[in-house]
Order: structure tokens, then C-alpha cells, then sequence
């Protein structure tokens, strides 16, 4: 265990099984976690800290959650998912928003220091007859480890999938967040946005406040109800309370208010039209968490929007290149409101597509069909056993595209049409959005810059 290498330890985790094989009417949630993180010393609990849960947002809402607190003079971890290239990107450690993001992530060496706490434990409680620890739930341990020694004023963790059953609840936060609900991972979390909702309401505590913008009744009637069952206050960021007033390429002009504060032109620092309500929401949550009787100053709030960064989110690699992780319909809509602020009604739009098995991408690519100008359509597959095979994709295109002139290729082989596809960008001084999946976009960040980024 002493000469563990950080690349042994990330091969040892990333072959670990996503979910417990050993669930059944029996199981308690996060049973063996807790376990483990109790003989660690509950590191989880010894840094204060904000749950975010959410279909969509809660990865940006983090981001904004923790570029406030930074502005405010608090020292931020934050722990997030998935990883786009490596594993470390879902731990990090802020101080400064100037900081080199690529400095924020835990060391190699501290990931492995970690690790080797953790499996220690979970060696030793494999050995008594308890269950090795899923996927996640290692990658949770080893961030609460490093967390707990990092002299920290807040953690904010983002859960991984739903709420109630996830490695994160075993938390006891501050506050809690929950992000825009929406169909999603529907054969594990429901099939209706009520039973989805209670899900991600999994993660109200007893007396701890709840800040939530969910989009949808449905969803909200859920969180309410859960809230009031136990006594948490709640604190709902209306849609009515902010405004956009101005959308360029790479920023969005927005106002937004409450009764308890007022800013006026904060400068976000994307074109993502979806960032504004989550903007809006990280606003709110640390006006809450603050809990003082003067709102964060306007200048913090400026601050912290204009730098504003979180990777995939119609993330610009190149001025002909644009990423973006929207997986499901209720992240596509907002992605194609974004891509028609950009270009504009009448120009042409390339799109790289891939999508995992388990979403909705028949909705999604409908979507796209009806609502933007498509001119050409590249189709590929993730890299993952939930891939779906892009013929079976281009097909379901030429069903719902109603310009014959559109052209459509697809390849197995994601390397080589992306590679088509944005040489054709440059060559023509266009833009080549990929978007539908975040393997997609985590395979084609890391392909792009070894390939094409020094070009």
C-alpha cells in the first residue's frame, strides 16, 4: 500500500461497480458508507456544508455557490460530477477565483494519500462481511478525507444521482439546494417528475433551510411538502425576479431581486441562457446561508458572476468549437435558446451528437429539428457500454429533419469525425457545437487538446 501509484489508484476506482449489487428489501441507504466514514472519523461532518440536488444546474449552481462564497473571503471545497478528463476535477479547494483552475484540483499525491486511508478501512470492513463501497461512494470518501484537512470554511457537495439514496446524504448541511427537475435516469429514480422530485427532496434535513427553483408545480408541491414534514424552512427563487437584459457571445446581462436585495446588471460570464436562473438561484442560497440582516454586496455578486467558469456548459474550446453537456430535453431547450442567442435565426448550425441509452433522445433530437436551422449533423457514440449505435441516431434525424438538403454522416469512430467535422469548421469559419452527452464532450475536450489545441 505504501508504494501505491495515483495511476494504480485511479485503475483500482474507476473499475469499482457504479451501483451495490447487494440491494435488496433489506438494504439500508449508504449503510456500509456510513460505516466507513464513521471509522475514519466522519470527516463528512467536520467542515460545514451545502447539498445541491438537481436534474439539471447543480454542477453551475455549485460553481456559483462557491465563486460567491470565495468573493466573501471564505475558503470553498467543493465536490462535483462526473469528471470530464480526470478524476481529480470532481475535488477541489478554492481561495482565489484568479487561481489556475488546474491548481484547484486535489495533487495526484493527495488524491493517493486519500485513497490509501480509505481503502485501508474498507479492506478491513470487506474482511468482517460488509460490502466494498460503489463507485461513488470511494470517490465521496476520499474527497471527505482531503476535505476534512484542509482548514476549510465551507464544502459544497453536488449529488451524483437523485438524492435520498446518495452517498452524499449522509451529509448534515447547512443549507439545501435543489436545481431544475426534469425527466431523467427515469429507471432509477420514477418515471414522473412527482416521484423524481421526491427523490432529489431526499436531501431536506430537519430544520435546515431549502432554497429551490425547480421550473416545474409538480416538482415544487414535492420539495414543499417534504419540507414542511420536517420543519425546513423554505425559500423559493421566483422566475418572476429576475431579468435579462442583454445577451452578447461569451456574456448575459441580468438584473434580479427579492425583498431582501437588489442587483442590477450583473455580468455573467457565459452565453448560456440556462446560467441565469442558476445564477439567480446561487444568489439567493448565499443570501440565505449568510443569514444577515445586510444582503452580500452587489460588487461580491458582480465579482463572482463575471467569473464565472464551470467546463462543458457551452464551454468555447475555439472560436469555431463550442461544448456543452445538455443530456436530456429539459437541458436541450435551454442549449438551443442559447445557440439561436448566438447565431441568430438564419444561420446554419453544426452539431456533434452522441447520447448515452438511458435518456430521452428522441425528444431531444425532435427538439433540435424543430427549432434550429441544422445544416449539418454529425453522429457518433460515447464511449461507454450505454452508448447507442449512431446509425440507429441518424435514422431518428432523417425522421424528424424536414430539410432533405440537411446532411447527416455518422461514424463509430469518434475521433475520426470529430476531427471531419471541425476541420470542416475552420475551414469554413463556422461553429461546431457538440452537445448530447457529458462522455461526449469529456472524450472531445481531451481529444482537442492534444490534438488541435496548439494548432
Amino acid at each position: 500500500m505504501e508504494n501505491i501509484t495515483y495511476e494504480q489508484a485511479v485503475e483500482y476506482i474507476i473499475n469499482i461497480p457504479r451501483f451495490n449489487k447487494y440491494i435488496d428489501s433489506s438494504y439500508k441507504p449508504n449503510e456500509a458508507l456510513k460505516c466507513i466514514l464513521e471509522k475514519l472519523g466522519n470527516p463528512h461532518l467536520k467542515v460545514r456544508s451545502i447539498h445541491v440536488a438537481g436534474t439539471n444546474g447543480k454542477g453551475s449552481t455549485v460553481q456559483l455557490v462557491k465563486n460567491i462564497l470565495v468573493e466573501s473571503g471564505y475558503r470553498v471545497g467543493c465536490f462535483v460530477s462526473p469528471h470530464l478528463i480526470r478524476i481529480n476535477e470532481r475535488i477541489s479547494v478554492w481561495d482565489s477565483l484568479d487561481e489556475k483552475l488546474d491548481n484547484t484540483y486535489i495533487s495526484d499525491e493527495d488524491f493517493v494519500e486519500a485513497y490509501k486511508k480509505v481503502k485501508v478501512v474498507c479492506d478491513g470492513a470487506v474482511e468482517t462481511g460488509m460490502p466494498n463501497l460503489t463507485f461513488f461512494e470511494y470517490v465521496f470518501a476520499i474527497a471527505a478525507v482531503y476535505f476534512a484537512n484542509q482548514d476549510l470554511d465551507y464544502c459544497i457537495y453536488e449529488t451524483g444521482l437523485g438524492g435520498r439514496l446518495d452517498a452524499t446524504n449522509t451529509l448534515n448541511p447547512e443549507l439545501v439546494i435543489i436545481t431544475a427537475i426534469g425527466l431523467d435516469h427515469m429507471k432509477l429514480l420514477g418515471d414522473t417528475i412527482e416521484k423524481i422530485a421526491k427523490e432529489k427532496a431526499g436531501i431536506i434535513k430537519t430544520g435546515v433551510p431549502v432554497v429551490y427553483n425547480t421550473g416545474n408545480q409538480e416538482a415544487d408541491a414535492v420539495i414543499e411538502q417534504v419540507a414542511k414534514a420536517n420543519n425546513s424552512p423554505l425559500i423559493k427563487v421566483e422566475k418572476d425576479c429576475y431579468k435579462v437584459n442583454d445577451i452578447v457571445p461569451k456574456s448575459i446581462d441580468f438584473s434580479c431581486f427579492s425583498s431582501y436585495y437588489r442587483y442590477h446588471n450583473i455580468i455573467l460570464n457565459t452565453d448560456g441562457i440556462y446560467q441565469v436562473q442558476n445564477a439567480h438561484t446561487a444568489i439567493c442560497a448565499c443570501n440565505a446561508l449568510m443569514g444577515a440582516d445586510q444582503a452580500i454586496s452587489e460588487d461580491m455578486v458582480k465579482n463572482a458572476c463575471s467569473k464565472f467558469f464551470w467546463q462543458g456548459r457551452m464551454e468555447e474550446l475555439d472560436s469555431h468549437l463550442i461544448i456543452d453537456g445538455a443530456h436530456n430535453l429539459n437541458a436541450i431547450v435551454p442549449f438551443v435558446q442559447s445557440v439561436k442567442a448566438r447565431l441568430g435565426l438564419s444561420r446554419g448550425v453544426n452539431i456533434l451528437f452522441a447520447v448515452a441509452d438511458d435518456k430521452n433522445y428522441e425528444d431531444m433530437i425532435e427538439y433540435m429539428c424543430d427549432n434550429l436551422k441544422l445544416s449539418y449533423v454529425y453522429v457518433t457514440a460515447i464511449e461507454s457500454d450505454r452508448r447507442v449505435q449512431p446509425e440507429k441516431i441518424a435514422e431518428i434525424f432523417r425522421t424528424y429533419l424536414r430539410d432533405s438538403d440537411v446532411k447527416i454522416v455518422w461514424n463509430n469512430d469518434l475521433k475520426n469525425i470529430f476531427s471531419q467535422a471541425y476541420k470542416k469548421a475552420r475551414e469554413e469559419d463556422e461553429i461546431l457545437y457538440c452537445v448530447g452527452s457529458l462522455y461526449l464532450i469529456g472524450s472531445i475536450k481531451e481529444y482537442y487538446m492534444e490534438e488541435f489545441k496548439y494548432d
